[in-house]
């Protein structure tokens, strides 16, 4: 179940043009979707709570109390931005258990994100998690591949820690339209067998490293065009392929509708936030 943390900044870097890293300690905690507490008065989100309760209690999501356990690679969280209504979802790109910390790298592209990427060591945020799916539980002794563009690198940095000491072969595909918003190649080099692109096309490397080895499955995370490429790539050549999606979204728990996605057969639509972020690429129509 997600909880609500007050969450301290602890680490704030620009890592690339308009790409920062954020690291926060997550401390007090409620669950979401509680009662109103009286003492801080009426909210315009509290028509809201017994539905988003009601839509929290039929879902099925990985989650962890007062003292985390989680969350997992491919889940996300809503960060409060200073300012705005509307929270932020970011992916989470990294978690130290025995701390309490969680990682996100932050696109600015908004006000929103702007004030997140403003704020300084030792001021606090709110922050729900975890949300959403994870990535599946992959058998030890595989071979992986990830594959992301851009900002999708960060989930898979967090995957690629996770399967680094499991994985017979982990490798890393990994595309950016410029040098300057290049990041996290030093990291994901240390954990897999890198393969680089910038102005190209990381697909194109994708399909060339097919015509001699087959993994066992494919992660992905990036812009809807690469991953819709990369989709008939892996199913001409029958190689399991997992996308993390990205929506614009509004509550973050499957009660707004806002981030649907057209899903295969009669399922219709899935809820990103809910049913995701993670799909089986088979599952959904990725153009």
């Amino acid at each position: 179940m997600p909880r609500d943390y007050s969450a301290r900044l602890v680490f704030n870097e620009c890592i690339a043009e308009d790409i920062v890293e954020l690291c926060f300690e997550l401390t007090e905690a409620e669950p979401w979707g509680s009662a109103p507490n009286p003492a801080r008065g009426p909210s315009p989100l509290d028509p809201f709570y017994k539905k988003i309760k009601r839509v929290q209690g039929a879902c099925s999501l990985p989650g962890f109390g007062a003292e985390p356990q989680g969350p997992n690679p491919g889940q996300f969280a809503h960060l409060a931005a200073p300012g705005v209504f509307l929270r932020r979802p970011v992916s989470i790109a990294g978690f130290r258990q025995d701390e309490n910390i969680v990682r996100f790298i932050v696109g600015i592209a908004g006000e929103g994100t702007r004030n997140l990427a403003a704020k300084r060591p030792g001021e606090t945020i709110k922050i729900l998690l975890p949300l959403g799916n994870p990535f599946p539980s992959i058998p030890s002794g595989r071979n992986i591949w990830l594959v992301s563009g851009g900002l999708g690198v960060a989930p898979l940095l967090y995957l690629a820690k996770t399967l680094s000491g499991t994985a017979r072969e982990l490798r890393a595909f990994m595309g950016f339209s410029d040098e300057r918003s290049v990041f996290g190649v030093e990291e994901m080099r240390e954990l897999s067998e890198m393969t680089l692109d910038v102005g190209g096309f990381i697909t194109d490397k994708v399909s060339g490293a097919l015509a001699s080895a087959r993994p066992d499955a494919v992660f992905s995370c990036g812009p809807l065009p690469m991953m819709g490429a990369l989709k008939k790539i892996c199913a001409a050549r029958g190689v399991p392929l997992y996308v993390s999606l990205e929506e614009r979204m509004g509550c973050g728990v499957g009660a707004c509708l806002v981030c649907a996605c057209a899903a295969r057969g009669a399922a219709g639509y899935k809820r990103v936030c809910r049913d995701g972020p993670v799909f089986d690429a088979e599952e959904v129509v990725i153009s």
